[in-house]
This record gives C-alpha cells, sequence and structure tokens, in this order.
C-alpha cells in the first residue's frame, strides 16, 4: 500500500524531531532518518532535498505556534510585550533544556534559509506587538546581510 505524502512527511517530521533531540541535528544521518521513519529514501529526498529543508520545516511548524502559545500564558489584559517575554523565555528555557536542542536553535539561526524565516516572521510579531514603535530594519538590508553570508 503507498503512503500518501503528507504521511510521509509527518514519519519523517517524526523521526526527525526523535533523532535531532536525542543525536543532535547535525550527527544525525540521512540514512538514519531514512531508517527511523521507515520509508524509501527517494520519498525522503523527493520532500526533502537537503536536511536543512527538514530544518525550516521544523522551524517553521514551531514558530508558528510560538506566539500564539506565548499569548496565551500572557494575561490579555497585560500589555502585548509581555506576550514576547514570554516567547523569549519559552525559547531560552527550552534551549537550557537540552543539549541538542540548544544545538537545534544555533543551526536554525545560522541557516540562511531558516534564519530569513526566523527574521520576517519575529520581525511580523514584533510590528504588531510593538505598533509605531518599532524600529524597522529594511528588508532589502536584511536580505542583502542574508545574500553576503551564503557565499
Amino acid at each position: 500500500m503507498r503512503r500518501s505524502s503528507s504521511e510521509t512527511r509527518k514519519k519523517i517530521l517524526t523521526a526527525c524531531v526523535r533523532l535531532f533531540l536525542e543525536q543532535g541535528y547535525k550527527n544525525t544521518s540521512v540514512s538514519q532518518i531514512v531508517d527511523e521513519a521507515g520509508v524509501a529514501r527517494g520519498s525522503y529526498l523527493n520532500l526533502f532535498p537537503t536536511k536543512d529543508k527538514i530544518l525550516l520545516d521544523l522551524t517553521e511548524t514551531m514558530f508558528d505556534g510560538q506566539f500564539g502559545v506565548a499569548r496565551s500564558i500572557a494575561d490579555s489584559k497585560l500589555p502585548s510585550v509581555y506576550a514576547y517575554a514570554v516567547e523569549t523565555a519559552i525559547q531560552l528555557t527550552l534551549t537550557e533544556l537540552n543539549e541538542n536542542l540548544q544545538e537545534i536553535y544555533i543551526e536554525a539561526y545560522t541557516a540562511p534559509d531558516t534564519a530569513e524565516y526566523i527574521y520576517v516572521q519575529t520581525t511580523a510579531e514584533l510590528k504588531e506587538i510593538f505598533g509605531a514603535n518599532f524600529p524597522i530594519t529594511p528588508t532589502a538590508i536584511f536580505m542583502k546581510w542574508t545574500s553576503a553570508r551564503r557565499g
């Protein structure tokens, strides 16, 4: 029976989370991911041509809910900056819980695609939180910076 690509994707991501937390991002090989997920290498490569694409997918999933969780923890009667404080505290706490999780964060914040995603998402959230008081760095400057880092 052939699996759907969404089912295969879920199996791969689930395996990655476990392996990355147990072994670290850098110490986890594609072969280990494929074996753990129980999928064909071709299916893996079709969905994730590079391991960094998995990191991006996991980062997107995390960031999509992170500020929402922070808002639900912070009292809605408090200024919205408290949600940002909670979100920051969550990240700091998570990175202190597990050395391999800390490595995942470092990779996410330094890999060009994930760093760009984090920048764009965080900027949007901070603009919402701080409104007119938010100092804007033009996207062109950020893009120039990321291009220089890539090569």
